[in-house]
């Protein structure tokens, strides 16, 4: 099997329990078997081999994804992770088995898309011919899809393993992968973890279902810009139209963006100028009925709370055009992607007015 990832376990130690809060939902099946050790079980390590990483043509959108490396994670290593939670978002896979499918590619192939392996194995999840051709296992979202799925000469993939969500992860990896060291998979669990519940990880998405995908609409631009940026922390008063930034009070000596910074930064990369702060932003364009059906990507959400002052919006973010709003929520968290955000308690009941940027924005900034 392929040397471990080099990544550092002090590295790993500051961040994790940091996230916790974010993967408590994928730990839930798992809680009982204490995959949440203090230390990580060692380290992956994968050579210095690059390749660029296809967007994945059963995954659309998956471009959109950002392209930052994780701590101790190449770029394409850290693309990879995000494009298996990605399928696996689209097919409805619960999170456990986010973990599962990244914990079973750095064992196969320290999440590298490998053009080799032992006798016809290739791809992420070192997947034999009978699987697919060599061009369906060496698409990382493809591979994926097939892991999750099964794969064409009938072998099945983990939604066909019954119970798969409350069996220990090696079990569950090894029905799939049928693999000659039964027991390999479990020592990546807390690392897996710990990768999917990174921000840029967790907020993955195909975008499947989003009319935005590749139609170079400035609202796509927007969207696309905004989705670069997830993970960047969020930093009151900090961010321009060109980027991140230092922020100033809470946010002194934090460079990121803060959720109306994020917007006009995004929007700038699609050509219009927006004022700096929420209230001005949504003064300066007209309104969109607040009807989602009659949103589209980029437009931008706003939020006001009981006792906010009249016309005064506490909070913006932008409608990614499958239901999702990308945002800066808060001082100590990052750029993220609420999926169905509507379903949420706080946005639904505190969405007062969505506008739609246009090029004559540009006067108002």
């Amino acid at each position: 099997m392929p040397a471990p990832l080099a990544l550092a376990a002090v590295a790993a130690k500051r961040v994790l329990w940091r996230r916790v809060r974010r993967v408590l939902y994928v730990l839930a099946p798992i809680v009982g078997t204490g995959i949440l050790a203090l230390a990580l079980l060692g380290a992956l390590s994968g050579g210095s081999a690059q390749q660029a990483v296809p967007g994945g043509r059963s995954c659309p959108g998956s471009q959109f994804i950002s392209a930052a490396a994780l701590p101790g994670l190449t770029t394409e290593q850290a693309a990879n992770a995000r494009i298996i939670v990605a399928v696996g978002r689209e097919l409805e896979v619960p999170a456990y088995g986010w973990v599962i499918a990244v914990a079973t590619a750095m064992q196969e192939s320290t999440l590298r898309n490998l053009p080799y392996g032992d006798r016809d194995r290739v791809g992420l999840f070192q997947q034999r011919a009978a699987w697919g051709t060599t061009a369906e296992r060496m698409d990382p979202a493809t591979a994926a899809r097939m892991f999750y799925t099964g794969g064409h000469g009938g072998q099945p993939g983990l939604m066909q393993i019954p119970g798969f969500e409350h069996m220990p992860l090696t079990d569950a990896a090894q029905a799939v992968q049928r693999s000659a060291f039964p027991d390999a998979y479990a020592k990546w669990q807390p690392l897996a973890t710990q990768v999917v519940g990174e921000p840029s990880v967790l907020s993955a998405d195909c975008y499947v279902n989003a009319g935005f995908t590749g139609d170079g609409s400035p609202g796509s631009v927007a969207v696309e810009a905004a989705l670069s940026q997830v993970g960047v922390p969020y930093s009151w008063g900090g961010g321009t139209m060109t980027g991140p930034s230092l922020g100033f009070g809470s946010g002194a000596g934090v460079v990121g963006f803060d959720c109306s910074s994020l917007v006009q930064y995004a929007w700038h990369q699609a050509g219009v100028d927006l004022p700096r702060v929420a209230t001005a932003q949504a003064s300066a364009m007209a309104s969109v009925p607040l009807d989602p059906s009659a949103w589209r990507a980029g437009d931008l959400v706003f939020f006001h709370a009981p006792g906010d002052p009249p016309g005064f919006y506490h909070h913006v973010g932008i409608y990614d055009g499958a239901g999702g709003l990308v945002h800066a929520p808060r001082t100590g968290l990052t750029v993220e992607v609420v999926h169905d955000f509507l379903t949420i308690p706080f946005f639904h009941d505190e969405l007062a007015y969505v506008g739609r940027p246009t090029a004559q924005v540009a006067s108002h900034g």
